[in-house]
């Protein structure tokens, strides 16, 4: 993974695995409610930090990019939302939920986004020589 994006995807992963050990160990809904709000922010953080790197190099696939990073924002802050408010139980259903867009988003969309990155980098190098 480019180096630009390889520290907020192992921040993300490591928050979610907190989430689900939180859950399977049974801990409180505020626990839970917690960790969910943690790696909210953190993804919206990663979300704008990626979305800085695609405009900065004219990345051709961003506009479909950043349509993920929204549609996933808005299940999340659902999510957060009903569960603040106790409408909801946070269980390992929504953990493969998450864990299914995680994968599915960092082998896809980020997966193409590493590769331009890459080939930007190789050229760059290449040049230097």
């Amino acid at each position: 993974m480019h180096p630009l994006l390889e520290k907020d995807h192992k921040q993300l992963i490591n928050l979610l695995d907190a989430l689900d050990k939180c859950i399977s160990t049974g801990n409180s809904v505020n626990k839970v409610h917690k960790y969910l709000s943690d790696f909210v922010a953190l993804a919206e953080e990663e979300f704008k930090n990626e979305e800085a790197i695609m405009e900065t190099y004219k990345y051709t696939e961003i506009i479909d990019h950043k349509k993920e990073h929204a549609d996933l924002l808005e299940q999340l802050f659902v999510l957060k939302n009903k569960l603040g408010s106790g409408h909801a139980p946070f269980g390992k259903d929504y953990m493969q939920l998450l864990r299914r867009w995680l994968d599915g988003h960092l082998f896809g969309a980020d997966s193409r986004l590493d590769k331009f990155l890459n080939q930007i980098n190789v050229n760059s190098n290449k040049s230097d020589s």
